[in-house]
């Protein structure tokens, strides 16, 4: 399995992630990417800004998501506070293909990530969740981040958790 990043010609496939997740979002209960987020046109500009990637096993493309490393405006203000006040690396959009659910795909990703990071000088990450979105909160712990208090992202407060080398 690898970590990538995504060609334009794999929007679609990327894209079909984001709709498979947010269908499973809908069967536990809760929805954190509302209708008309993210798009295909988001999931386009991300991988022209180089921060769309995807994971894959041979050919087959079983997640999406984005990693920005640097400041993320949505992270500027907190109720809480970050572990650390060092440059970081973000993720976001994090969504896997119905195929791919159950196989603990989502805490090897979060290795991948830590490694990519590493590896361009970055050795903390922040992410956050909805706070229904119980199953991803279990797998950010589980991957070593800590809860580090509320941030308000577009469509409102999200969990915010940070892990650091």
């Amino acid at each position: 399995m690898i970590l990538r990043k995504a060609l334009q010609s794999e929007a679609d496939v990327c894209y079909s992630c984001i709709e498979d997740a947010k269908a499973f979002q809908r069967e536990q209960g809760f929805v954190q990417w509302h209708d008309g987020y993210p798009t295909v046109k988001t999931i386009e500009e991300d991988i022209q800004k180089g921060i769309g990637f995807v994971v894959c096993e041979d050919d087959d493309i079983l997640g999406y998501l984005a990693i920005i490393l640097g400041d993320d405006p949505d992270y500027c203000h907190i109720d809480g506070s970050w572990k650390t006040d060092r440059a970081y690396g973000v993720v976001h959009r994090m969504a896997f293909r119905k195929h791919s659910r159950g196989k603990g795909l989502a805490k090897m990703v979060f290795q991948m990530i830590k490694e990519y990071c590493l590896s361009h000088g970055i050795d903390a990450i922040r992410i956050d969740t909805q706070k229904e979105n119980k199953i991803m909160q279990r797998v950010i712990q589980g991957s070593g981040f800590d809860y580090c208090g509320i941030v308000v992202v577009d469509n409102g407060p999200k969990l915010a958790y940070e892990w650091d080398n």
